[in-house]
């Protein structure tokens, strides 16, 4: 709900970019022509590397195989942890993604086989 609300009922009451809210509120096509620029100026940089000497900054590399294959295959490998081993079948929680997928809203199902 409150993505929904973050997202379809935009408050322009008290902007953090009044030119944006200005034009939201006068003209949605120019607000959304300009959303479009923005999104492409962006793209056009997001492989730039980072303009401070910061081992930590966080940079983002296109996608190489590779590299990035076996990170990727680990976020979507589901791993019980060994002191969950001897717990009950009852899984408690919701998950928003299922393990292994990347659907949203999908779950797991509400018992675990073991």
């Amino acid at each position: 709900m409150y993505a929904r609300t973050i997202f379809y009922k935009i408050s322009t009451v008290e902007p953090l970019n009044p030119e944006a809210a200005v034009l939201y509120d006068k003209d949605v096509q120019l607000f959304k022509s300009k959303v479009v620029d923005s999104v492409k100026l962006c793209n056009s940089h997001l492989f730039d590397q980072p303009k401070m000497d910061d081992p930590y900054a966080i940079s983002f590399s296109p996608w190489n195989p590779a590299v990035h294959d076996e990170a990727k295959e680990k976020m979507f490998t589901y791993k019980r942890r060994p002191e969950d081993h001897h717990k009950g079948l009852q899984v408690s929680g919701l998950s928003w993604v299922k393990p292994g997928s990347t659907q949203p809203f999908s779950k797991e199902d509400s018992t675990l086989q073991t």
